[in-house]
């Protein structure tokens, strides 16, 4: 029977207001737009293009805005989820009561935007664990705890820890499973999955052919368009930057791909491991 009451206070969790990429974004448009572009514009000082120029860094700020998440908070009887603003502004359910979740267990997830970095995947991305939540009807939803400082790979931070044995505690006390439909590993199969785990999303030699191969392409496009006497003008100059910004692309896309496959590996090894942990609890 569905609770309406969530019960008492047991956790509250306050996120991060915006990830770590945005902020990066923030400081470098301040600088262009407030010392960098005043320069570069003399003697129009603070309104070059006529204010257009503050367009990026105003985008930003209404992004930002709106992928503000909510707290976290857990209840005796269920739990109300982070979400970013947009989707709260959309509908999305955000309280959940714990009859409605089948499974509760630690998920992990890429920090925000280090699938846009190879460089950083070709040595491991910065992996962290959040609570994964499935609902009775099969919906996933992913609760992060990203740390404001980042110290190591895949930190499980405080704030996860603390949820994660509130939650722990609470279906102990009720004795009831956070686990309902955990897949079976072998001891083979899991050491097969560690493995695959840390395996680099991108090799290194992947990185440097994706970001220096650009600069080759609108070179070679610019010294065949001279050879056979074609003018040099913006719609060629465009046509190669579009075609030499397809190596990162791709290299981007399918580093996303990839750590996707990742987090759902130690994600399922993570719900393996806790349904684990439960039956031992109750032996």
């Amino acid at each position: 029977m569905h609770t309406e009451d969530p019960g008492a206070l047991l956790y509250a969790y306050k996120p991060i207001p915006a990830n770590p990429m945005s902020v990066a974004l923030l400081i470098l448009l301040l600088v262009v737009t407030f010392v960098l572009g005043p320069i570069a514009a003399a003697p129009e000082g603070l309104w070059p293009l006529n204010g257009i120029c503050f367009l990026p860094l105003g985008i930003l700020l209404v992004a930002i805005l709106l992928f503000r998440p909510n707290p976290t908070y857990v209840y005796e009887n269920g739990i109300e989820i982070s979400l970013p603003l947009w989707r709260r502004l959309l509908g999305a359910q955000k309280d959940f009561r714990w009859e409605q979740i089948r499974d509760i267990y630690p998920a992990s997830y890429e920090v925000s935007g280090s699938f846009m970095s190879p460089f950083a995947s070709s040595a491991g991305t910065l992996v962290h664990a959040g609570l994964g939540l499935e609902t009775m009807q099969g919906e996933r939803f992913l609760v992060r705890f990203t740390p404001g400082a980042i110290r190591a790979f895949r930190a499980e931070s405080q704030g996860f820890l603390d949820a994660l044995e509130v939650i722990r505690d609470r279906f102990a006390r009720h004795g009831e499973t956070m686990i309902h439909t955990a897949k079976s590993f072998t001891d083979a199969q899991v050491l097969e999955m560690q493995s695959q785990a840390r395996q680099p999303l991108v090799s290194i030699a992947g990185v440097f052919l994706a970001f220096f191969l650009p600069p080759t392409i609108v070179g070679v496009v610019f010294l065949v368009a001279t050879a056979i006497n074609v003018p040099l003008s913006a719609p060629l100059a465009l046509a190669a930057v579009l075609l030499a910004l397809l190596p990162p692309a791709f290299s981007m896309v399918s580093t996303l791909r990839r750590s996707e496959r990742r987090n759902e590996i130690l994600s399922e090894l993570s719900k393996f491991q806790e349904s684990l942990r439960e039956r031992a609890r109750s032996r």
